[in-house]
């Protein structure tokens, strides 16, 4: 038997063991799960080196991104792969940059997840300052270039179109051309795009009879401006055109659209040779296309 005296001590004992094992078990938050204290001053040190590298690759990609852009291109005639494996090469000297550059206590601070986000940091700005100095209104390294598909239309000596509804645009650069015994001459229809003026893009087109002893005819070598304001428009034919073929030729209002008279082909096939060019900056930008015409 246990009076109350005895059992009120022995509880009151217990209950202190339990409070002086919760004061010695106390520790510092995440100690268990090996979390580091927090020391200010260190902190902002970190913050301070992050911030000098930020920079320091931001400005190496503008001075790469620029410096071939003004200094590299202009001495080039057409896209080089130099233009873009030397700048990503240059992500190798990212660690030695900051080495060199940044000063202690700072440089002693970086680790190799410091090199792997410079390093993107610098390739991001190089990309992004690249884009900008190479397309319009501060570049332009695009080629002008067909903007959708191509027909081919008889036009008889009175103006009138003939068109075959069953062959209505290219198809894989090829086109048949039934004449069904008309000696109407035959007439190219496309539309040219650019992004800046298709107007200012000089077109040459020529045809050769795939046969033995046939030469090269020039069709026209001259500005889109000249070919849509003069006998070349689109404009006396494009009415009688199918909606279907409108839609496929011309695929913005911006699109440049040339009619070309190939003369009164006879039956056979035909490779027709198209180039486009301009004065980009800083280099001339030209593309060529291959056709090939068969007259039934």
């Amino acid at each position: 038997m246990v009076d109350v005296n005895t059992a009120m001590a022995a509880a009151r004992a217990q209950s202190g063991k339990r409070r002086r094992g919760d004061k010695k078990g106390k520790k510092r938050p995440g100690s268990k799960l090996g979390v580091e204290p927090f020391d200010p001053a260190e902190h902002v040190q970190k913050e301070k080196a992050d911030t000098i590298s930020m920079w320091l690759m931001i400005t190496m990609g503008l001075a790469v991104g620029l410096g071939f852009r003004y200094l590299m291109m202009p001495g080039m005639d057409s896209p080089r792969d130099v233009l873009w494996f030397l700048p990503l090469a240059l992500v190798v000297i990212v660690p030695s940059l900051h080495k060199v550059l940044i000063p202690e206590p700072y440089k002693s601070l970086y680790t190799f997840g410091n090199w792997f986000r410079a390093s993107f940091l610098y390739i991001f700005t190089w990309l992004s300052i690249s884009f900008l100095v190479v397309n319009p209104p501060i570049g332009d390294i695009a080629a002008p270039e067909v903007a959708g598909k191509w027909t081919i239309v008889l036009v008889d000596e009175d103006g009138m179109v003939i068109l075959d509804e069953g062959n209505l645009t290219s198809k894989g650069g090829e086109f048949t051309l039934f004449r069904n015994d008309s000696i109407a001459s035959a007439t190219i229809v496309f539309a040219v795009r650019d992004n800046t003026d298709p107007d200012a893009v000089t077109l040459t087109l020529s045809h050769l009879k795939v046969a033995p002893g046939a030469e090269s005819v020039t069709v026209v070598d001259g500005l889109v401006s000249d070919l849509v304001s003069g006998n070349s428009s689109c404009a006396p034919i494009w009415d009688t055109l199918s909606p279907k073929q409108r839609d496929r030729i011309v695929l913005h209002e911006a699109d440049s659209c040339v009619a070309l008279d190939l003369g009164r082909l006879s039956e056979g096939d035909y490779d027709l040779s198209l180039t486009l060019s301009e004065q980009g900056d800083p280099w001339i930008n030209s593309a060529s296309e291959s056709w090939r015409l068969t007259v039934l």
